[in-house]
C-alpha cells in the first residue's frame, strides 16, 4: 500500500514539473491526437472485417484423445471378407440405383479397402469357403380395402392365411410317384378328407411336395378325381401356414402384422396369401393356427384331416363355413433388393371367380447365416455396417477433388450397392441404417471436417425414422456414444469460436450457423433425449462452454498483450489499452455477428454471457493498474476529489515529458473503457446494473482532476506566453492579435477534450463542468487584465492624445471581446442545458436549479466583468472627446431661434465622423457599437443636464428645436453607417429627455391637460394595486343626455386615514370638474360631514349641467378630494381620486337609471407619491398666470 501511495505522489510530482516549451494547446492537442488515434482504431475494426472475409476459414484439428478408436488389422480383414461375402451372395433383383455386376463391386471394395490383388484373392477365397446364408422373406400385412361382404350385416370378418409355396418340377413328381415305403393307416383312411380340405384351400395350388413314403396312394386317388381339379401339390403346404388376426365387421381391415419365412429351397418359390371371412367357432383359421403346433410330418398329416373335415363342403346351409374373399401370389425371384411396398388386387380361385378388393403388403428379402444364433440378433452386422460406411466415406473423400467441407456426402453407386446388400442381408432395418449412417458420418466428421449441412440432413433423416421401440439397448448405447462424441466435438469448436469462426468471414459464419443448428436439432430430437436422458439443457451446456472459452481466450489475450518485466508505467497502461481494443473488436464481432446467429439458432445471447464473464476480471486488472499509478485516490468520488483542494505548484504550467506520456496513456485507457462500456446495452437489462464496468469512470476521477488542473495552469501560463509573443493577426483584417486566437483555440480544445471524454455520470459531470467554467472564467479575466496592463504600460491612460494609441486600443478591446465571446460559447459547446435536464432524473428540481444558478452566475459574472473592462478602456476615448461634445451641444442649445436645426447640429455630426473614422476600420462591430453607445450616453447626459438645470430661461420654441435636434441625432446613430440599434439608443435617460423636451415645448393649458392624463394613469395603477394605504372612495356616475346633466352619487368611503386625536376623522368629499378652464361655469360641490368615522356612508347625489360636447373633451375629469373637517384648524387632506368624464355611463347614450348603476371603486392617492415633471416645468413659467395658479393649488394639496 505504501508503494502504491508513493507511486501516486510520484505521478503528481512529475506532473508539477516545469516543461517550458510545451503549453496547453500542445498538451490538449496530444489528447486530441490520442482521440483521433482511438477513432482510427475503431475504424480499423471495420476494415479488418473486410480483410477477414477474404481469408480462408481455419479448420479444427482434433487431438489424439478426441479421435475415435479404429479397428485392428485382423478386424479389417474380417470386415473385407464380410464385404466380399455380401457381394457374392447378392439377393433380390437389382434396381437402377445400384450396380448389378459382381466384378465391379469387387473392384470397388478392393480399391476402397486399399488391398493388393494378392490379398484380395486370398480373402476372396476365404469368403467363398463360407457357408451360403439362408434366405429370409419378411412380410408385413398392412391393410385391405373394398373387400366383399359375406355376412348378413353387410360386412365380413376377414383374416389372412399366408405361406410359401415351392415351384413344381417334373423330376419331383416322378420321384414321388415311384417312392418306396407305405403310408400309415391314418393317411390311408384320410384320403377323402384331404381332398375335401384341399377343395376349400384351392388357392394353395403350389404347395411344396413333402418327400415321404406312402404318398403314392394319395397321388393316385387325387389324379383319378377330376372334379377336384387338384394334384398332389394341392394336398399339403410345404411351409407352415401363418394367419393374421380376425378383424370383425369390416370391409377395410387394418392388420399391421409382420411375418418371417425361411426360403430353404431355390428362389423360384412363391409367396401365397388367402383372405377368408371367419364364420365358425372352429374353422380354417383355428386349424391353421394349430397347424404350427404339430411336430413331424405324421402329426401334420393327421392335423390336416381335421382342417379338411371342418372345411368340407356341406349341403346344409345352416352350417358355418369360412368364405373365400381373394388371394395374392408373389414370386420370390421378382422381389427387388429394395423390397416391395404396394397395393395388390385380389385374385379369385379361377377366371370365373368374382372377387374384388385390394390388400397392402410390404415385403423384403434378408439372409441369415447358419451360425446357431438367434435370427433377431444382427448386432454384429450393425457394427460392421458402421465400419464399412466409414471406410467408404474415407475412400470417397480421398477421391474427391475439392475440400472436404464441399463434399455433398453422396457415395458412389458401387458403395451404395454394397451397403444396401449388406443391410438387407443382415436384416438391418431402416432405422438401423439411418443410425449407422449418422454414426459413421458424425465420427468421420471428427477426423475430416464435413459440411454441417450434410450432417443436419442425416440428423433429420434419423429423426423422421426413429420410434421409441425401434432400437435395442445396445443400439441405443451405440447411438448415445455417437451423440456424445459429436456434441463434445461441437462444444470444443464453440469454445474456440473466435479462432475457428472468425467474425465477418461469411463462410465461417455459415459454418457456425450450421453447427449451432445441428446441435440445436439434436437437443430437440426425441431420440437424443431417449439415448441421453441425463443430458443438460442445450442453453446450460452452451453457457458453460461460452464462459470457459471466453475465459481461456481472455487469458491468452492478456498474455499476448502483457510483456514481461515492463519497466515504465506508460507501457503497462498502453498494453492495457491494447487489450481493451481487442475486447472492443471482440464485442463488435459478438454483437454484429455472433449474437444474431446464437439467438436465431439456440435462443442464447452470446455477448451477454461472454461479457459478463470477463467484466470482473478486466476491471480487477484495470483498478490494480490504476491504483499502482494513481494511488488510493482512485476510490474517491469526484465530489470529494474536488473538495480536496491541493495547492498548485508554481511550475504546474507544464508536464515533464515522462509524466505527459503517462497522462496520455491514462487518457487512451479511459477512451477504450468508455468505448467498451457502450456495449453493455447488449447485456440483459436485469444483469446490466451489476457490471463492474459501469463504474469504470470513477477510478479516473483523480486523473481527470489532474488533467483539468494541468490544463488550467497551462492555460494561465499560455496567456502570459501568448501576450509576450503577441503580434497582429493579418488573416482577420488586422483587428486581432495572435494571442486572442491562441487563447480562443485553447478554450475550444478544452471543450473538445471534455466532449471527447464523454464523462458518463451526470451529477459528477456537472461538478466537473462547474470547475471547468470557473477555470476558464478566471483565465478570461486574467487575459483581459494582462492585455489591459500591457496597454497601460504604454502610458495609455496618461495621455490626452490618442492618435498613436488608436490601433493599440482597438486591438486590445477586440482581443478581449473575442475571448469573451469564446467564453460565452461554453454553455452551448458543453451542452449545459441538456446536462441539467438529464440531472433532473437523479436530483430534485431545487438542487438542479442551484446548479443552473451557479453556472449562470459564473458565466454572466465573467461576461459582465469583461464587458465592463471593455467599456472602461473605450471610455478613455470618450473622455478625450467629451469637452468637444459639450461645446457642440452648447452651440446647439444656444443657437438663435431663427437658425435651421440641421445647420445647427451639422458641426457635431462632422466632429463625430472625424473622431469615429479610424475606429470604424479598427474596431469590430460589437466594440464600435459600445463606443457609439458611450458617445450617445455622454450626449444624452449633457442634453438632460441642460434641460433639467439650464441657468437661463428659454422659450417653448427653443425646446422644440432641441427636441428636433435629439431626433436628428437618433437618426445619425441609427443610420446604415453607425448601425446603433434603436433599443440601445432609447435608454431611460433618452426617454426622460424626450419627455421633458416635449413638456417644455408644450403650452400651459395643454400641459395641464397632460398632467391630468398622467393622473388618470396613476389612478388606474392605484386601482389595480392590492394596497390602498389612504382608503377607497365608492361612487356612481351617470350622464343624462336629454337633460344635459351629469349625475354623481357619493356612496361611501372605506379605510380612511385617521386625522383626529381620537383615531377617527370627520370626512367629507369635494367634487370639481377639471381642468377648470374647460368647465369655468361649473362650481365645486361637496357632501355633508360625517362625524367620527373612517368608513363614512354618504349616499348623496349631485348634478352638474354639461353639454355632451363638454363631456367628451379629452382630458376632462372629475376630481374627488376627501377631507377631514376641523373646527379649530384647517381641514386635513385625506386623499384624492380621479374619474375620466368621457368614460362615464350615458355618454354613449346608455339611459339606465342611476339606481341600477354599478358602484365605481376608486383608490385614494396623494400627490406627493410621484414626482411630477409637469408641475416642475409649470413652476418655471412664473410669467404665466394660469401656470402659477395651477401650481399653487397643487402644491397646497401636496403640502397637506
Amino acid at each position: 500500500m505504501a508503494r502504491i501511495n508513493m507511486k501516486g505522489r510520484r505521478w503528481s510530482d512529475a506532473v508539477l514539473c516545469k516543461f517550458e516549451n510545451d503549453h496547453v494547446n500542445v498538451f490538449l492537442e496530444n489528447f486530441e491526437h490520442a482521440t483521433q488515434k482511438h477513432e482510427q482504431r475503431r475504424q480499423k475494426i471495420k476494415k479488418d472485417e473486410e480483410l477477414e472475409n477474404e481469408k480462408s476459414v481455419p479448420e479444427y484439428r482434433i487431438t489424439f484423445g478426441e479421435k475415435p478408436e479404429g479397428i485392428t488389422s485382423k478386424e479389417y480383414e474380417l470386415l473385407y471378407i464380410e464385404t466380399l461375402y455380401t457381394i457374392k451372395h447378392k439377393i433380390g433383383t437389382t434396381t437402377s440405383k445400384y450396380i448389378e455386376g459382381e466384378n465391379d463391386l469387387y473392384a470397388y471394395a478392393q480399391e476402397a479397402f486399399g488391398l493388393s490383388p494378392e490379398n484380395h484373392l486370398r480373402l476372396l477365397t476365404k469368403a467363398s469357403e463360407e457357408k451360403a446364408p439362408i434366405l429370409i422373406l419378411n412380410i408385413e400385412i398392412v391393410e385391405a380395402k373394398d373387400l366383399e361382404a359375406k355376412d348378413a350385416n353387410g360386412f365380413s370378418d376377414p383374416y389372412c392365411m399366408l405361406g410359401i409355396v415351392p415351384e413344381m418340377h417334373k423330376s419331383v413328381l416322378s420321384h414321388q410317384s415311384s417312392g418306396a415305403g407305405g403310408a400309415s393307416s391314418d393317411e390311408e383312411v384320410a384320403t377323402d378328407s384331404k381332398l375335401g380340405f384341399m377343395k376349400r384351400l384351392k388357392s394353395f395350388r403350389k404347395s411344396t411336395i413333402r418327400r415321404s413314403q406312402g404318398r403314392e396312394k394319395n397321388a393316385a386317388v387325387t389324379s383319378q378325381n377330376s372334379q377336384t381339379n387338384c394334384s398332389l401339390r394341392d394336398k399339403l403346404p410345404a411351409k407352415y401356414i401363418q394367419t393374421t388376426d380376425v378383424k370383425k365387421a369390416t370391409l377395410n381391415p387394418i392388420w399391421m402384422e409382420k411375418f418371417r419365412f425361411n426360403i430353404e429351397g431355390s428362389k423360384t418359390e412363391t409367396f401365397h396369401l388367402d383372405i377368408w371371412d371367419h364364420d365358425d367357432e372352429f374353422s380354417v383359421f383355428e386349424a391353421a393356427r394349430k397347424l404350427n403346433q404339430v411336430q413331424g410330418f405324421k402329426g401334420l398329416n393327421r392335423y390336416f384331416k381335421q382342417i379338411a373335415q371342418s372345411a368340407r363342403t356341406n349341403s346344409d346351409e345352416s352350417s358355418h363355413v369360412d368364405d373365400f374373399l381373394g388371394s395374392v401370389n408373389l414370386k420370390i425371384s421378382e422381389i427387388p433388393s429394395t423390397g416391395i411396398d404396394k397395393w395388390f388386387s385380389l385374385e379369385g380361385r379361377s377366371e370365373n371367380s368374382k372377387v374384388h378388393g385390394q390388400i397392402h403388403i410390404r415385403a423384403n428379402l434378408a439372409t441369415r447365416e447358419d451360425r446357431g444364433i438367434s435370427e433377431e440378433d444382427n448386432w454384429t452386422d450393425i457394427k460392421q455396417h458402421v465400419e464399412l460406411l466409414q471406410i467408404f466415406i474415407d475412400h470417397e473423400l480421398n477421391t474427391f477433388k475439392g475440400k472436404t467441407t464441399e463434399w455433398t456426402g453422396e457415395l458412389s453407386r458401387d458403395a451404395e450397392t454394397i451397403l444396401h446388400q449388406h443391410a438387407i442381408q443382415g436384416d438391418i432395418t431402416d432405422i438401423q441404417r439411418k443410425m449407422c449412417r449418422w454414426i459413421a458420418y458424425s465420427k468421420k466428421h471428427l477426423e475430416r471436417t464435413l459440411t454441417h449441412k450434410l450432417l443436419l440432413s442425416i440428423t433429420e433423416q434419423l429423426e423422421q425414422t426413429w420410434q421409441p421401440t425401434s432400437l435395442s439397448r445396445d443400439e441405443s448405447d451405440m447411438l448415445r456414444e455417437g451423440f456424445t462424441l459429436f456434441i463434445n466435438h461441437c462444444f470444443k469448436q464453440i469454445a474456440k469460436i473466435r479462432e475457428l469462426f472468425p467474425a465477418a468471414n461469411k463462410i465461417a459464419m455459415e459454418r457456425l450457423e450450421q453447427l449451432l443448428t445441428i446441435v440445436a436439432k439434436l437437443h430437440s430430437m426425441e431420440v437424443f433425449h431417449y439415448c441421453c436422458p441425463f443430458q443438460n439443457s442445450l442453453q446450460h451446456e452452451l453457457s458453460l462452454i461460452i464462459k470457459a472459452g471466453t475465459i481461456e481466450w481472455f487469458d491468452r489475450m492478456v498474455l499476448e498483450t502483457t510483456k514481461p518485466r515492463l519497466t515504465s508505467d506508460e507501457e503497462i497502461l498502453r498494453n492495457m489499452s491494447e487489450l481493451i481494443y481487442i475486447l472492443i473488436a471482440d464485442a463488435h464481432s459478438a454483437v454484429k455477428y455472433y449474437n444474431p446467429i446464437f439467438e436465431s439458432t439456440v435462443k442464447l445471447a452470446f455477448y451477454h454471457i461472454s461479457f459478463k464473464k470477463i467484466d470482473g476480471k478486466l476491471m480487477d486488472m484495470i483498478t490494480k493498474a490504476l491504483e499502482e499509478e494513481l494511488g488510493q485516490q482512485i476510490y474517491l468520488s469526484p465530489t470529494k476529489l474536488l473538495e480536496n483542494n491541493e495547492p498548485d505548484s508554481a511550475d504546474i504550467a507544464a508536464f515533464a515529458s515522462a509524466a505527459e506520456q503517462t497522462s496520455l496513456s491514462l487518457f487512451e485507457l479511459y477512451l477504450t473503457l468508455n468505448e467498451l462500456s457502450k456495449y453493455k446495452i447488449y447485456v440483459n437489462e436485469s444483469h446490466r446494473s451489476n457490471l463492474k464496468i459501469n463504474q469504470y469512470y470513477v477510478y479516473f476521477g483523480v486523473a481527470l482532476k489532474k488533467w483539468l488542473a494541468v490544463a488550467r495552469n497551462k492555460l494561465l501560463h499560455r496567456i502570459e506566453y501568448s501576450l509576450d509573443k503577441d503580434k497582429i493577426d493579418t488573416t482577420l483584417n488586422n483587428k486581432f492579435t495572435s494571442s486572442s486566437l491562441d487563447i480562443s483555440n485553447c478554450f475550444i480544445q478544452i471543450t473538445q477534450f471534455w466532449r471527447r471524454l464523454a464523462w458518463p455520470d451526470i451529477l459528477s459531470s456537472i461538478t466537473f463542468l462547474i470547475k471547468i467554467t470557473e477555470d476558464i472564467a478566471n483565465a478570461t479575466r486574467l487575459y483581459a487584465t494582462l492585455i489591459e496592463e500591457k496597454l497601460n504600460a504604454k502610458k495609455f491612460y496618461e495621455t490626452n492624445d490618442l492618435t498613436f494609441y488608436t490601433q493599440e486600443l482597438s486591438l486590445t478591446v477586440n482581443n478581449i471581446e473575442r475571448i469573451r465571446e469564446s467564453f460565452k460559447q461554453l454553455p452551448i459547446e458543453l451542452s449545459y442545458d441538456k446536462l441539467l435536464v438529464a440531472a433532473e432524473k437523479f436530483q430534485t428540481i431545487a438542487v438542479v436549479d442551484d446548479y443552473r444558478k451557479r453556472i449562470e452566475i459564473i458565466v454572466a459574472g465573467c461576461s459582465q466583468d469583461i464587458t465592463d473592462r471593455i467599456y472602461q478602456i473605450l471610455s478613455k476615448v470618450i473622455t478625450n472627446m467629451e469637452m468637444e461634445l459639450k461645446q457642440y451641444l452648447f452651440h446647439i442649445v444656444e443657437a438663435p431661434e431663427a437658425s435651421d436645426v440641421q445647420d445647427t447640429i451639422q458641426p457635431l455630426l462632422t466632429f463625430l465622423n472625424n473622431q469615429l473614422l479610424p475606429y470604424r476600420d479598427l474596431l469590430i462591430r460589437q466594440n464600435l457599437t459600445r463606443l457609439l453607445e458611450l458617445i450617445w450616453a455622454v450626449l444624452i447626459d449633457q442634453i438632460l443636464s441642460e434641460v433639467e438645470h439650464g441657468t437661463s430661461p428659454r422659450t417653448i420654441s427653443s425646446y422644440a428645436r432641441l427636441l428636433k435636434a435629439v431626433e436628428l441625432l437618433v437618426e445619425y446613430f441609427n443610420n446604415d453607417e453607425q448601425c446603433l440599434p434603436k433599443e440601445i439608443l432609447k435608454t431611460d435617460k433618452y426617454r426622460l429627455v424626450k419627455k421633458l423636451l416635449k413638456y417644455q415645448s408644450t403650452d400651459t393649458q395643454l400641459l395641464i391637460k397632460m398632467y391630468y392624463q398622467e393622473k388618470l394613469q396613476e389612478q388606474e395603477r392605484a386601482n389595480n394595486s392590492s394596497q390602498a394605504d389612504l382608503g377607497k372612495l365608492y361612487c356612481r356616475a351617470y350622464y343624462h343626455s336629454k337633460e344635459g346633466t351629469l349625475y354623481i352619487e357619493i356612496v361611501s368611503c372605506k379605510s380612511l386615514k385617521p386625522c383626529d386625536s381620537n383615531g377617527l376623522s370627520d370626512p367629507y368629499v369635494e367634487m370639481q370638474l377639471c381642468p377648470t378652464f374647460f368647465y369655468p361655469h361649473i362650481e365645486k360641490q361637496q357632501t355633508s360631514i360625517i362625524k367620527k368615522t373612517l368608513n363614512p356612508q354618504f349616499n348623496e347625489k349631485f348634478e352638474f349641467r354639461l353639454t355632451e360636447k363638454e363631456c367628451i373633451i379629452s382630458g376632462g375629469i372629475v376630481h374627488f378630494t376627501v377631507m377631514d373637517h376641523d373646527l379649530m384648524w384647517s381641514n386635513d387632506f385625506e386623499g384624492e381620486a380621479f374619474l375620466e368624464i368621457s368614460k362615464i355611463t350615458g355618454i354613449n347614450h346608455d339611459n339606465r337609471p342611476t339606481d341600477e348603476l354599478k358602484q365605481i371603486e376608486l383608490a385614494l392617492t396623494h400627490p406627493k407619491a410621484l414626482r411630477s415633471r409637469i408641475i416642475e416645468i409649470l413652476e418655471q413659467r412664473v410669467a404665466d398666470k394660469l401656470a402659477t395658479e395651477f401650481v399653487k393649488k397643487r402644491r397646497e394639496i401636496e403640502n397637506q
